[in-house]
């Protein structure tokens, strides 16, 4: 028989089916671990007891902290989806995720859904752990047809003589410094009605970060920067798994940034896919760069409303740390439900502004339309408003900056995957 696990709030008691162990004493402080051997008392070796606090914290995070193994999980209405989640997140690890049965006595609809989307949150996950030398722009396009395949979506990959055919300049300066080439990857999910307008998803997709000739003095943890691309694409595979009945365009932008004979240097003017041009003052200003050219591509593809998902900004990790994940929008109709998805979730975001003040520092070039990186108090603010630049009027838009979120003692998170898919099937109208 599989073992039990069971999760109890601060002043709850062992059911009765394991009044047996009544007086034992549990430590139900939030995440703490009680561990129960059985002595042949039951049929199971052992009976785990989750401790859940007052359940204003996340409980989904204290089921992660249970050792993987075969589980009859002890759920109710308040339990089920955040059982079923935790237990496979905290199961995985890049080296050997561990797969185990899982079941419940109750509620099954909702602790199935939960180790669903916790095992696509695992796939993105385990693509963003992948060592750079085996996560080349080619594998990651790999892992898109992958996906699309699986879920009969329409893909199309772009490569270098197709991105110079429709002036992709921007991504392709990028692509300069590196002997790898870059992509730009479309998948489509047709989900919704034949008249509903697209919801885009734009996902940054560096698959290494060197700065370019404004060479970075730290590499190590660079390989994280394609987490936007690998969170947007599992976010897209969820969406697909759960049938939601939504239309969406998945824009991937995919190259290295490295540095060669070839790169693009300070001074540099491209031209982008939008036609505007962008004076280079810092090469390691890349990803809003690669960024700009999905953008304006997610709204020639018809996207009404676009949200892209970044490790922009260090400036984003000295605000809000690695708790928090950076949120700028230019619509609060877009917004506020994203926020109530959020807090569904638990998944923390704080908003940060995005103003004029800062588009005005950013056209300040004599030589072309804007600049893409100045030396500024609110560096995270001004790299959103660099992206909104490329933001058609009347297109809803959302930015998040999970440059401090996107991974946890060198562990990808999966960050903001699930409040994405929760924003469609519940909040998104």
């Amino acid at each position: 028989m599989k073992n039990i696990c069971i999760g109890l709030f601060e002043g709850e008691v062992l059911p009765e089916s394991l009044a047996a162990f009544k007086d034992v004493k549990l430590d139900l402080e939030f995440g703490k671990i009680t561990t129960i051997y059985t002595l042949n008392q039951m049929d199971c070796e052992k009976v785990v007891v989750v401790g859940l606090g007052d359940g204003k914290k996340n409980i989904k995070e204290a089921y992660s902290k249970v050792d993987a193994d075969d589980y009859l999980a002890y759920v109710n209405e308040k339990t089920a989806y955040a059982a079923g989640f935790g237990l496979v997140y905290g199961a995985y690890s890049y080296k050997e995720t561990k797969v185990y049965e899982l079941e419940c006595d109750s509620f099954q609809a909702e602790f199935e859904k939960g180790m669903t989307v916790a095992r696509i949150v695992n796939h993105a996950r385990e693509i963003s752990d992948m060592p750079a030398n085996y996560l080349t722009p080619d594998h990651l396009v790999d892992e898109s047809k992958m996906i699309a395949e699986k879920y009969n979506m329409e893909i199309e990959v772009l490569a270098q003589e197709d991105l110079e055919e429709i002036g992709a300049g921007a991504l392709l300066a990028v692509n300069q410094g590196s002997d790898r080439p870059c992509y730009m990857v479309v998948l489509r999910y047709d989900g919704g009605k034949e008249d509903e307008d697209y919801t885009a998803l734009v996902g940054k997709g560096l698959t290494y970060d060197a700065g370019g000739y404004n060479i970075k003095s730290n590499m190590h943890g660079m390989k994280y920067d394609m987490c936007g691309a690998a969170n947007m694409l599992c976010a897209l595979e969820l969406i697909a798994e759960l049938k939601l009945e939504k239309n969406i365009v998945c824009v991937l932008p995919i190259t290295e940034n490295k540095v060669n004979g070839h790169g693009f240097v300070d001074g540099d003017v491209i031209t982008s896919l939008s036609g505007k041009t962008i004076e280079v003052t810092n090469t390691d200003a890349e990803g809003r760069l690669i960024l700009a050219d999905a953008l304006t591509m997610a709204q020639k593809l018809g996207a009404t409303r676009v949200i892209d998902m970044a490790t922009l900004t260090g400036a984003c990790v000295r605000a809000l740390g690695s708790t928090y994940t950076g949120i700028f929008s230019n619509d609060d109709s877009f917004y506020l439900p994203f926020l109530g998805a959020s807090k569904a979730t638990k998944e923390q975001i704080w908003r940060l502004p995005v103003d004029e003040y800062f588009h005005s520092e950013l056209k300040c070039s004599k030589v072309a339309d804007i600049i893409n990186s100045k030396t500024l108090g609110g560096n995270a603010s001004l790299a959103a408003a660099f992206l909104e630049e490329f933001i058609e009027e009347g297109t809803k838009w959302i930015h998040l900056d999970i440059a401090g979120t996107s991974d946890k003692d060198e562990v990808a998170t999966g960050v903001m995957i699930e409040t994405i898919v929760h924003f469609f099937e519940n909040e998104c109208k």
